[in-house]
């Protein structure tokens, strides 16, 4: 579908990947609608020119009305709650879709759904992964780290601790991609992506957890420091130590070659230590010293 002025209804707008999206969205021309919970993300919206709608996942006639009067609808919210029952996250999540999907049957108006790579079982030879591999047992731990934006969290450990720790040899790879990447992704889906289709957007696969750890450290002015699999677990938490600990090669070639994606920005290490995340880290450690 041409795109060119389409009305845009993104959840999850007021997100790290999703602000971004309605940003890339707006410059392009599209009016952009984006579920908000609070003035605060009211304020996010209307500070790059998108309209905040008022609700939550849980808001699913407000998501049916929004959808039914849109042109593209992407889905990116999600439940970031650890105590909440696992259960009940995906039977919000399933009524969410739901309601979203429903005024568009019929209509050819595409709707975007978001997920992570890391919910794929890894190569078993080390390899990249593809958009057919198989999906991991339980995913709820490789999807919720990940929408928490979990190279902030890895930073605001390193401040605490004095130190950018990473369990073992940290040789485990990750995969990376640069926000502004993914939000041009996003938008190149919904014009040219055919129905029922899955696309990696990823950038680099051969970034290391050490890689990231040593870039974190020059990054927050602390040394990078190997240490075992258990005072990993005694400094950040189980949850953290098994999200870094997950293989994660997913290739982007489908992408490239059916959607004409292009990688423009800086890779991830780069960002970290000449990029965005120089600013972030000062936040960090303005906030650590106050303390």
């Amino acid at each position: 579908m041409t795109l060119a002025g389409s009305k845009v209804f993104i959840t999850g707008a007021t997100g790290y990947t999703g602000l971004v999206i309605a940003e890339h969205a707006v410059k392009a021309g599209h009016q952009v609608r984006g579920l908000s919970r609070s003035p605060t993300g009211d304020q996010k919206l209307q500070a790059i020119g998108a309209i905040p709608v008022r609700g939550d996942l849980s808001s699913l006639e407000t998501m049916r009305t929004e959808s039914s009067n849109a042109d593209v609808v992407m889905h990116l919210a999600w439940i970031h709650d650890f105590q909440m029952d696992y259960d009940e996250v995906l039977r919000t999540d399933k009524a969410a879709v739901a309601a979203l999907a429903e005024p568009l049957k019929g209509t050819q108006k595409p709707l975007l759904y978001t997920s992570v790579t890391s919910l794929v079982q890894p190569d078993p030879s080390g390899g990249e992964t593809t958009e057919d591999a198989p999906e991991v047992q339980n995913p709820l731990l490789r999807r919720m780290a990940a929408e928490r934006v979990f190279l902030p969290m890895l930073m605001q450990q390193a401040v605490k601790h004095r130190r950018a720790i990473y369990p073992e040899a940290g040789n485990i790879h990750t995969t990376e991609v640069h926000v502004d990447d993914a939000a041009r992704l996003y938008l190149l889906a919904a014009e040219k992506a055919a129905a029922g289709e899955v696309f990696n957007g990823t950038a680099g696969t051969t970034v290391t957890v050490r890689q990231m750890a040593e870039a974190i450290a020059k990054t927050t002015g602390s040394p990078a420091v190997s240490v075992s699999k258990d005072e990993a677990v005694e400094l950040w938490g189980e949850f953290l130590v098994n999200f870094v600990s997950i293989e994660n090669r997913a290739s982007s070639r489908k992408a490239q070659e059916q959607l004409g994606w292009r990688l423009r920005e800086a890779s991830m290490l780069t960002d970290l230590v000449e990029g965005s995340y120089l600013e972030a880290a000062k936040r960090l450690k303005d906030e650590d010293g106050k303390t």
